[in-house]
Parts: C-alpha cells; structure tokens; sequence
C-alpha cells in the first residue's frame, strides 16, 4: 500500500507541467524510499489469543499436539502471505 501510494507520488510529480530542482529531488527520493521498502521483510503477524483458542477448541479437531500445531501452521501462513 504504502509503495502504491509512493509511486502514485512520482506519477503526479511527473505530470506537472514544469517540473523544479525540488519536485526531481522528491520522485528520486520517492524511489529510492521504493526500493528500500521492497527489500524489507514483511511484518511478522502473530495470532491473537482468541485465535489461538478457536483453533484449539476446535471440535472438529482431536485438539492433540501435532494437529494444533499444524493449524497454528496454517493459520500464520494464512495471516502472512
């Protein structure tokens, strides 16, 4: 999102009529802002305690150790992809 809105940023600095010494001085910035971002690992997210407990008490689940796991496995990648 925030690099959509970045790049959004360069496309209308681009679309003014003359562009100044400090509008080029923005879009350069604005990439290279893009091209930090994009080499950032994205933001790790967890799951809530609410989460965790529906995925426990699941009562299609037999609730052992190895499926929990594996539906909290799911569940975190789900969340962050």
């Amino acid at each position: 999102m925030i690099i959509e809105a970045m790049q959004q940023a360069i496309a209308a600095l681009k679309n003014t009529w003359v562009p100044d010494v400090q509008e080029v001085k923005a879009v350069d910035a604005l990439r290279e802002a893009i091209r930090y971002m994009e080499n950032q690992p994205a933001a790790w997210v967890g799951l809530t305690d609410d989460e965790i407990a529906f995925i426990y008490c699941d009562p299609d689940s037999d609730a052992n150790c190895h499926v929990f796991a594996r539906a909290i496995e799911a569940k975190l990648q789900e969340k962050n992809t």
